[in-house]
């Protein structure tokens, strides 16, 4: 269902131009933008095997005063798959603004991380990149947005949604050691009876913007249900994914002082399981971020530090449950220090990065850095670099990951 309407988009995205709301209006001369993307790339990890890589992109972006449509295609030329990033159509009249297509939706006030952008999943199918909006899913969804003098209210559906994406064997394989050898059953996520949609309202100030949220979905990760064994020996055999739907209320806030931005999210996770005695359900959890960051104006230079944590009501004991399987160190609560800083050097020719997570209770930590410097105005060379790990030999994604520690290199070139 959802391609036949992911290629519906597609048409109308081409052909929109027939369905505009102008036709007795003075015509401005609209806004296209239309590109080929090529990357070619090889990434070395530390154990010497090479991946290669080879991506084609094509962007078709047209935009006037009454709509916008926005087509954006991948190719994976090493295992020959052909993926949608963005299919969208968006039409403007008066102080509103409708889009619909395949598309992510992001909310939230930080920039390192979030705990209130909720819309889309995200795909640790590849591991982790410095990239928010790269790792998000793409789903089919609706927005109505409103917009007043100092305000505005976002309302958005989703028919159905997708899960993290997540794999099951090879070096990102992320299935916990009691699951490696079960046949899951995946539960069908992709149709209306899994309906989601929520609304975000923002007021805006010259001393802070505030936004209030409710959402009422699904979450990403699945739990687990239906659960069978062999008893000889006792070992779990098979098992069906079941995932959790909760209503967040959440609050996402942002300030200014002078080059300093201080961004706060937080929001309550209240899960159908309302008093936790369902361990394939997630519990309900209270979530928090604090981050402050520094902008240069002349130079550009970005500097931030964050703090992200939460609490689990109700944690469980059985080492069977979800939200145990899901924590680190067996513990309610979580904490986790990110950092991150980006300038450019040359002329803004070499623009550089470098990011850096450490996970209290796991003592796991992630460092990214990259580098990439401006051949000609249609031509990039990139270098990148990634580290997992872990002080102690504790579980986490992190520890998990720990020999896929790589290096990347590659050219990025536009026609």
């Amino acid at each position: 269902m959802k391609r036949t309407l992911a290629i519906t988009i597609l048409l109308l995205a081409t052909t929109a131009r027939l369905f505009a709301f102008d036709i007795f209006a003075e015509e401005e001369e609209p806004k296209r933008t239309f590109y080929l993307q090529q990357e070619t790339s090889l990434n070395v990890y530390r154990d010497k095997s090479v991946d290669p890589g080879v991506l084609l992109g094509l962007s078709v972006d047209y935009e006037d005063e009454t709509f916008r449509a926005i087509t954006t295609v991948r190719f994976d030329a090493m295992t020959n798959t052909l993926s949608a990033e963005h299919l969208s159509i968006s039409l403007y009249w008066g102080k509103q603004t409708l889009a619909a297509g395949w598309m992510t939706h992001p909310w939230g006030s930080a920039s390192l991380s979030h705990v209130v952008d909720v819309l889309n999943a995200q795909d640790l199918s590849k591991g982790i990149i410095d990239d928010l909006e790269a790792m998000k899913q793409r789903e089919l969804m609706l927005s109505l947005t409103t917009y007043w003098d100092r305000s505005s209210l976002d309302v958005v559906l989703k028919p159905g949604f997708l899960p993290t994406s997540l794999e099951s064997t090879g070096r990102w394989s992320l299935i916990p050691a009691q699951f490696a050898s079960v046949t899951l059953h995946e539960e069908e996520t992709e149709s209306l009876e899994k309906f989601g949609g929520g609304a975000r309202y923002r007021i805006q100030s010259s001393a802070i913007d505030l936004g209030l949220l409710y959402f009422n979905g699904y979450w990403p990760q699945s739990g687990y249900t239906n659960i069978t064994f062999n008893p000889s020996p006792f070992a779990i055999t098979g098992a069906d994914t079941v995932h959790t739907r909760y209503q967040l209320i959440g609050l996402e806030s942002s300030s200014l002082f002078g080059p300093f931005t201080l961004a706060l999210e937080g929001g309550f996770f209240l899960s159908e399981d309302t008093d936790g005695s369902d361990p394939g359900l997630y519990n309900s959890k209270w979530a928090y971020l604090a981050e402050l960051s520094y902008t240069h104006s002349a130079s550009g230079t970005f500097l931030a530090v964050a703090y992200q944590g939460h609490y689990v009501l109700n944690f469980p004991s059985s080492p069977m449950d979800v939200d145990v399987l899901a924590s680190y160190g067996g513990k309610a609560y979580a904490n986790t220090i990110i950092a991150a800083a980006e300038s450019k050097f040359f002329r803004e020719k070499l623009a550089c990065r470098v990011a850096g997570t450490y996970q209290v209770e796991s003592t796991g930590y992630l460092m990214l850095a990259s580098a990439t410097y401006a051949l000609g105005d249609n031509l990039s060379c990139f270098l990148k670099t990634t580290w997992y790990g872990s002080i102690e030999p504790k579980e986490s994604i992190y520890h998990t990951w720990d020999a896929n520690d790589s290096l990347q290199i590659g050219l990025k070139a536009w026609f």
